[in-house]
C-alpha cells in the first residue's frame, strides 16, 4: 500500500465544524463575512461584465470553497441581485435563468446549507419580488484541486478564504 497524496490527506485533515452550534462555521466567520462584503464591489463588477459580454440563458456560477453557514448565501446573493437586476435593466428578450454550484470538501455540512435553502429561497421572493431570477442551487463536493465541472460550462467562479489552502497542497 502506497502513501496517500498530500491532496488526499489535506482533504481528510482540513474541514470547518459542521451545523450551528457555538463552536461551528455557521456562528464563528465574522472574519470571513467582512471579507466577501469588502470584496463585494469587485466580484459584483466582474459578474455584469461576464453577463454583459455574454448574455448568457443560463448564467453558471461556483463558489469554490463554500464551506456553510450564512456567508454561503451572501454569494448566492451577490449572484443573484447583479443577474436579476442586468436582466431587467437591460430588458433581455430571453428569461434568465442562474445555476450555482456550491463546492467544497465532501466533509463539509452540505445539509445545513441545503436545509436552510428553503427559507432563503422564500426570502429572496420577498426582498426582489416573485419575479426575482430563477435560480438553482446544488451541490458539488470534491477538491478543486481536481476538475469538477465539464469545460466551458461555468461563466463565474468565486472564492473567498480558501485559496491559502493552494500552499498546502503541492
Amino acid at each position: 500500500m502506497g502513501e496517500k497524496p498530500l491532496s488526499a490527506k489535506v482533504e481528510q485533515i482540513v474541514h470547518m465544524v459542521g451545523g450551528t452550534g457555538e463552536t461551528s462555521y455557521a456562528k464563528n466567520s465574522i472574519v470571513q463575512a467582512k471579507v466577501i462584503l469588502k470584496a463585494k464591489p469587485i466580484v459584483e463588477e466582474a459578474i455584469r461584465e461576464v453577463y454583459r459580454t455574454l448574455f448568457p440563458m443560463k448564467f453558471v456560477a461556483a463558489d469554490l470553497g463554500c464551506s456553510s453557514g450564512p456567508n454561503t448565501f451572501l454569494v448566492i446573493s451577490e449572484i443573484i441581485s447583479v443577474i436579476h437586476d442586468l436582466s431587467r435593466r437591460l430588458d433581455i428578450s430571453h428569461e434568465s435563468e442562474i445555476q450555482i454550484f456550491l463546492n467544497d470538501l465532501p466533509g463539509n455540512d452540505f445539509n445545513n446549507i441545503f436545509r436552510s435553502l428553503m427559507d432563503y429561497k422564500k426570502q429572496i421572493k420577498e426582498d426582489k419580488g416573485e419575479n426575482v431570477v430563477p435560480f438553482y442551487v446544488a451541490g458539488s463536493p470534491g477538491s478543486f484541486y481536481t476538475r469538477l465541472f465539464p469545460s466551458k460550462s461555468v461563466h463565474f467562479f468565486h472564492s473567498s478564504y480558501s485559496q491559502m489552502w493552494l500552499s498546502q497542497v503541492s
